[in-house]
C-alpha cells in the first residue's frame, strides 16, 4: 500500500510519515494537521495532506 511521504525541510529528502493510503483514500481523507519526528534533521515537522505525496512503491524501492 502507498505510503505518505513529507519533504524535510531542512534536508529535502523525503521521509515517511507512518501513514498508509491507497489514492482513493488519500484524496478524500482529512488529515488536518500532523506532526512527524524526522529520522532525517532530528526535528518534529507540522505537515498536512497538501504537504504530502504518496510512495507507491510502498518503500520497497
Amino acid at each position: 500500500m502507498p505510503r505518505v511521504l513529507i519533504e524535510c525541510p531542512a534536508t529535502g529528502k523525503m521521509i515517511y510519515t507512518g501513514i498508509n493510503l491507497n489514492w482513493q483514500t488519500f484524496e478524500a481523507y482529512r488529515i488536518g494537521e500532523q506532526s512527524v519526528p524526522c529520522p532525517q534533521c532530528g526535528a518534529t515537522h507540522i505537515w498536512r495532506r497538501v504537504d504530502a505525496e504518496l510512495d507507491e512503491s510502498g518503500g520497497y524501492n
